[in-house]
């Protein structure tokens, strides 16, 4: 028999007063991913994404990524990302939201990736136990009493993503500042207002013309088609993570004509509010 020691003196990640929680773990497999998720933040969660299987293009705070299998992808509160960009093939995922996460190198809360790494970070060699944690937390998730266990289960989760960064993280490609980049950072603040091209090229104080051209060719789709996806993603999420009516949510993502949020939404997703609700929720 072999009996290890484990170390008494190591100092925790974890920030003194602050009891993260596991908010939700979803297992999307691949015939779900065929709805994609568009462009949404989560205020006051972390998420951690497993690619399990497949492969997929995403879009993170205006960057485009591929994950592929072993893959895991991280988001801070307030990333902007749309989780199935692009066409995925055959891609299936684990994900887990935390919230009141506080890591001692952060000075934010819902904070994993550091600003310097790239949000995907390959497993490798330990994908496996990624895997069997990530499974293990989804049995606990709805076994009766089975909620402590869970969010233990998703604190060695984080504490093993925090060892793994400083060893497999890949450094990020700093870019400037741009007029699309700025552009973006704008739309993603003004989204809910009734916002049009001319609010957007005066606020990066440049032309219509330009701005269209610029971003188009830097993000794939023009300025007010981002405002579209913002909204969409926005009204997703809303509909799958909370009970808000369908006309509430679509105030809060900057529709005051219920009907027309529904139709714009049914053109968008090829179903209506009430029937994606349905299909995620189910």
């Amino acid at each position: 028999m072999l009996q290890y020691f484990v170390e008494r003196n190591y100092k925790t990640i974890f920030g003194r007063g602050y009891t993260p929680r596991l908010e939700y773990i979803c297992n999307v497999g691949a015939d779900v991913t065929t709805m994609p998720r568009s462009m949404h933040e989560h205020k006051n969660l972390v998420e951690i994404l497993l690619v399990d299987d497949g492969a997929g293009i995403f879009i993170i705070d205006g960057e485009r990524y591929t994950a592929k299998k072993g893959d895991l992808i991280l988001y801070n509160s307030g990333s902007v990302h749309d989780e199935f960009g692009g066409s995925g093939n055959d891609l299936s995922t684990y994900c887990v939201a935390v919230s009141n996460l506080k890591l001692v190198d952060f000075k934010t809360v819902n904070k994993i990736l550091p600003d310097e790494y790239s949000p995907i970070l390959p497993s490798g060699e330990y994908f496996d136990e990624m895997l069997n944690i990530f499974r293990a937390i989804e049995r606990e998730s709805y076994r009766p009493s089975g909620a402590e266990t869970a969010n233990l289960l998703t604190l060695a989760l984080v504490a093993k993503i925090c060892s793994m960064l400083k060893t497999h993280g890949i450094p990020r490609k700093q870019k400037e500042p741009s007029l699309t980049s700025l552009a973006k950072d704008f739309i993603d603040a003004h989204y809910t207002e009734n916002i049009k091209l001319d609010d957007i090229a005066r606020a990066v104080g440049t032309t219509v013309y330009r701005i269209s051209k610029i971003f188009k060719a830097e993000i794939g789709i023009p300025p007010m088609r981002y405002v579209i996806l913002r909204r969409m993603g926005e009204a997703q999420n809303l509909l799958i993570n909370t009970d808000m009516t369908i006309t509430r949510i679509a105030i809060s993502v900057g529709y005051n004509d219920s009907n027309y949020f529904q139709n714009v939404f049914r053109d968008f997703m090829n179903m209506t509010p009430k029937e994606y609700r349905k299909r995620w929720t189910k």
